[in-house]
C-alpha cells in the first residue's frame, strides 16, 4: 500500500492495529472455509503467519490440530527462513504443494487469508 501527502502519525497508527490477531483470524478463516479435499490433514493444518518488526519476528503461529508437527515445522522454516523486506504482516502455508493445490483453483490460504487479512487491515487505517 503507497501513502502520498504527510504521513506523521502513521507508524503511531500502524502500531495500534493488532497484525497478529488479524493474522490467526486470517489463518483461521482460510482453514474454515477451505476449498480441497483434506486427505493427509496437512495442508489443512500447515497456514501460518508471522509478525515483524524492525526485521525480526514477534510473533509466530501456526493454525494446526497438533498431530501434524512435519506440516507445522515446514511453515515455521517457510516463515523464519524467507526474506521478509519489509515490516509487517505475513501469511503462508508451508506445504510445498500449496500453491499448486492453489493454481487448480482451491483456495488453502490466499482468498480467505492474505486477501481476507488485507481487507483487515485496511478497515482498520
Amino acid at each position: 500500500m503507497e501513502f502520498r501527502g504527510d504521513t506523521s502519525g502513521l507508524d503511531e497508527l500502524l502500531e495500534s492495529v493488532d497484525l497478529s490477531q488479524i493474522g490467526r483470524d486470517a489463518t483461521r478463516n482460510a482453514k474454515i472455509n477451505k476449498t480441497y479435499e483434506n486427505r493427509t490433514g496437512n495442508l489443512n493444518n500447515a497456514n501460518g503467519g508471522c509478525v515483524v518488526r524492525n526485521g525480526k519476528i514477534v510473533d509466530m503461529w501456526v493454525e494446526s490440530d497438533g498431530s501434524h508437527s512435519e506440516a507445522v515445522r515446514n511453515t515455521e522454516n517457510l516463515l523464519i527462513y524467507s526474506e521478509k523486506s519489509k515490516d509487517g504482516l505475513y501469511l503462508a502455508n508451508g506445504q510445498p504443494y500449496a500453491s499448486y493445490v492453489e493454481s487448480k483453483g482451491f483456495e488453502v490460504i490466499m482468498t480467505n487469508g492474505i486477501l481476507y487479512a488485507g481487507r483487515q487491515i485496511e478497515k482498520k487505517l
